[in-house]
């Protein structure tokens, strides 16, 4: 008997048991996708659909996959504080440059409708042309592309983050590599640097370069538009031997950092067109920018002097701004003599030139030369030239910080970078973020008719 009841106590045991292991709590799927904080992703965070081909996803830097590639399509050009990305080909997307394009693109494995409209600060018929717009049912999207047959540049700026797509291989090697390789990554995956690096001098000083008998300066210092209408600038953009060698296609990289320039300056309380007259591919004065050892302690000096106030006149061109491919001694990315030398007649053309350093800055590693970087420089150096200046500077043209997200952030004329998203590449304005003392965009609201009327 006893025996029988220990069987039978066995066997009740058994059966709650399985019956404990029976019920499972149910859950919903909307409730496992709201406990996963990091979506896993089966291909690129970013894709054209019908356009993209997954060539390696979710890369670490700290891998060899760069290295092992190099042998085959030569040493990749991916900034140094990028921990993870994506490398993607294109095929050519097919663009209507008269009308509204839509492409079905996803993000994050999600499917959007990308809107762009072509950009209209260019009409160089090379066949490369920039996009402005935004993805369907993201609020306050903003997506910039350029495309260059199957070269493609771009930028989606969503509300915590920037998703950015953009070639890697070299020119000798992109030239002859049916489907370039371009590396797709978010502002998440960029290591956030510990100290600021210097993006230039609060006051450049001016060169020793005598002026006279090679140009004659305008009189006139009243600005000769209102503040209420649209100003057309004109720019030269140029570049030397070594940046040149350093992209897949210097001009299509440069035309997106101008599409990026351009869609600030279109704001309407700046009012300003920034229009390309030319990317200057002259090999004479790429070797004469290269061959001269200038271009490690005085840039923006050498170009002046190869790029003359009379041959920006001869090429209708306003301002003109060097994208330099050397890493410049003294721990600066950009110099621009600014506005302040406008009034004076035998000094106002040296507020016509800026430069900006396209490369990483060995000194200190913040600044990577990475695509947010290179905007950075380029929109901030363009800021001086139109009398936009630093925090602290005093005035009512100064650079903005606020708290965004528990987040400290800057306007594009701050002049420590430390990269997104405290860095951003936006001028300050009550309008936007700003206030009466901090206001870039009046500043260069006031002064853009005198601009357009340099060349």
């Amino acid at each position: 008997m006893k025996a029988k009841k220990g069987m039978r106590a066995l066997s009740l045991l058994i059966v709650l048991a399985l019956v404990g292991a029976m019920i499972v709590p149910v859950v919903s799927a909307e409730e496992q996708n709201e406990s996963i904080e990091e979506p896993t992703n089966s291909q690129a965070i970013f894709e054209i659909v019908g356009y993209t081909n997954d060539f390696q996803n979710n890369v670490l830097s700290s891998s060899k996959t760069a290295d092992s590639l190099a042998k085959e399509y030569g040493k990749l050009n991916i900034p140094s504080r990028i921990e993870r990305y994506d490398i993607v080909q294109f095929d050519q997307v097919a663009m209507k440059t008269d009308q509204k394009n839509s492409l079905k693109v996803t993000i994050y494995d999600k499917e959007y409708t990308m809107t762009l409209g072509r950009m209209n600060f260019e009409n160089i018929d090379d066949g490369i042309d920039s996009y402005s717009g935004s993805i369907e049912g993201l609020d306050d999207s903003v997506a910039i592309f350029t495309f260059d047959k199957n070269l493609v540049y771009g930028t989606i700026q969503l509300q915590d983050e920037i998703i950015y797509i953009k070639p890697v291989q070299n020119k000798e090697y992109a030239m002859k590599t049916a489907m370039p390789l371009h590396i797709v990554y978010s502002s998440k995956d960029v290591k956030q640097a510990e100290k600021p690096s210097r993006i230039d001098l609060d006051v450049t000083p001016l060169p020793n370069i005598n002026l006279s008998g090679t140009y004659q300066p305008v009189e006139n210092t009243e600005s000769t538009s209102s503040a209420k209408s649209w100003a057309y600038v004109y720019v030269l953009v140029a570049t030397d031997e070594e940046f040149d060698e350093l992209e897949s296609n210097w001009v299509s990289a440069a035309q997106s950092y101008m599409a990026q320039a351009a869609y600030q300056y279109e704001r309407p309380d700046i009012g300003v067109y920034l229009n390309v007259v030319k990317y200057d591919s002259d090999s004479v004065k790429m070797a004469s920018l290269s061959g001269d050892n200038r271009k490690y302690s005085d840039p923006l000096g050498l170009f002046f002097e190869t790029f003359t106030p009379s041959y920006l006149d001869s090429e209708n061109a306003d301002i003109a701004i060097y994208l330099g491919g050397n890493d410049r001694s003294g721990g600066v990315q950009g110099a621009a003599w600014g506005y302040d030398n406008y009034a004076n007649p035998n000094t106002r053309n040296y507020c016509r030139y800026a430069w900006s350093q396209m490369v990483g800055d060995s000194s200190d590693f913040t600044y990577d030369g990475s695509y947010h970087a290179r905007v950075y420089c380029m929109i901030h150096e363009f800021g001086h030239i139109f009398n936009a200046n630093h925090e602290n500077s005093g005035g009512t043209n100064q650079a903005y910080f606020w708290y965004e997200n528990h987040i400290g952030k800057w306007t594009v004329m701050r002049s420590l970078y430390i990269g997104n998203p405290q860095n951003t590449w936006e001028y300050s304005s009550p309008s936007y973020h700003g206030d009466t003392d901090c206001n870039n965009a009046g500043a260069i609201n006031e002064v853009k008719g005198n601009i357009a009327g340099l060349a």
